[in-house]
């Protein structure tokens, strides 16, 4: 006989229990920063505002420091820029907990400020760590100052810019913005910048935080001439090895039944990287915008997936290297990947060693120097 009765008391008793447990469990907590956007140039006092739910009370920061704070819900921080350096901060908005102290809540973007830089445009761009935060394309344009050309026939190109639906087929074909897949990176190209061909080199240094002699010596040593209508290479007459899926704008483009998989100055890997054609080829800034997004998506440790699986190299791994921290092995690593897709392969005369090594002795050398020896270099 069932015991019906029972059973049920028991089902309910066990739905109440869940009910109570449900009700004591706190809505999650969290921050959404509405203003200012990411990557984007603040100069003077601005406003700060954010949405911050389930929380007892709010707090802006720069670069770590408490500016403001206020209570939770739809609240407004001003912030005068005027206060700190010109140049990329962090800016983050966190929730506390009643009498914590500790956030349980946060959001960053990175703000570009410019008060006092148009005046004074003496900088030269350095590699940056990957905590740091990286200055707005438009900022970099504004702190780069005029410079003459050295390579005339690239006029056309250097004053070439992606149009708005170049950039959306960009975006649609894998590249749209997605700060969870390792992607972010390429979403921020847009090849926005017009200048010489060393300005566009700097500009490039600038936004993604390299070194501009090293990006200058990569340059040297990828295209001794800078001479981004004629960068093209690899040539294959194979037409396995010139069209990629539905991709066949390569094959009979500048040579008869064959192709060239790379293009621009920094002989990006086109047969692979097709979303990028002909926006790679026909304008120099978005050509060095990809390149140097690349650069950074490595050594910010992006690139992990990809790494899963392959081997050691001389004692090096890209997730090892990454979890280390050393920015220089980093910075290296990633370039020698440009050339060999593997992480420190090779040796003296093969792959990521010796190529990195032969960028480092132009990079010592200087050799671009040499090639315009009476050009006003900036540094």
């Amino acid at each position: 006989m069932c015991s019906c009765r029972v059973l049920q008391g028991f089902v309910y008793a066990i739905a109440a229990a869940a009910i109570v447990v449900l009700s004591a469990v706190p809505a999650k907590a969290w921050v959404d920063l509405k203003s200012p956007s990411n990557d984007s140039v603040a100069s003077g006092a601005i406003t700060v505002t954010a949405s911050v739910t389930n929380e007892w009370w709010s707090q802006l920061a720069v670069d770590g420091k408490a500016v403001a704070s206020a209570g939770p819900g739809n609240v407004s921080f001003r912030w005068d820029t005027g206060a700190f350096s010109d140049g990329p901060h962090w800016v983050t908005v966190r929730g506390y907990q009643r009498f914590q102290t500790v956030p349980d809540s946060s959001e960053s973007i990175a703000v570009s400020v410019l008060n006092h830089l148009s005046a004074d445009r003496s900088m030269t761009f350095a590699t940056l760590p990957a905590s740091a935060p990286l200055p707005n394309g438009s900022w970099c344009a504004q702190v780069i100052p005029p410079e003459t050309e050295m390579v005339p026939a690239n006029q056309t190109p250097n004053n070439t810019v992606p149009t708005s639906s170049q950039l959306a087929s960009y975006a649609a074909n894998g590249y749209s913005a997605n700060a969870y897949d390792g992607v972010w990176a390429y979403s921020r190209v847009n090849g926005q910048y017009k200048g010489t061909t060393d300005m566009i080199i700097r500009w490039a240094a600038c936004k993604w935080g390299i070194d501009e002699n090293v990006i200058r010596a990569q340059t040297t040593t990828e295209h001794w001439s800078w001479d981004q209508t004629t960068a093209h290479g690899d040539k294959r007459t194979s037409l396995l090895q010139c069209i990629n899926g539905n991709f066949t704008l390569l094959w009979n483009f500048l040579c008869v039944n064959c192709c060239y998989q790379t293009w621009s100055n920094w002989q990006t890997k086109v047969f692979y990287e097709w979303a990028t054609w002909p926006m790679i080829n026909t304008s120099t800034a978005f050509a060095a915008d990809f390149r140097y997004a690349d650069q950074r998506a490595c050594m910010n440790g992006d690139l992990r997936d990809y790494f899963v699986g392959r081997p050691a190299y001389n004692g090096h791994t890209y997730a090892g290297d990454i979890a280390a921290g050393n920015l220089d092995t980093i910075l290296w690593g990633c370039i020698g990947f440009h050339y060999s897709g593997d992480w420190y392969d090779g040796n003296s005369t093969s792959g990521a060693v010796w190529y990195i090594n032969y960028v480092k002795n132009v990079l010592a050398n200087r050799d671009w120097v040499k090639h315009w020896p009476t050009f006003n270099w900036p540094n």
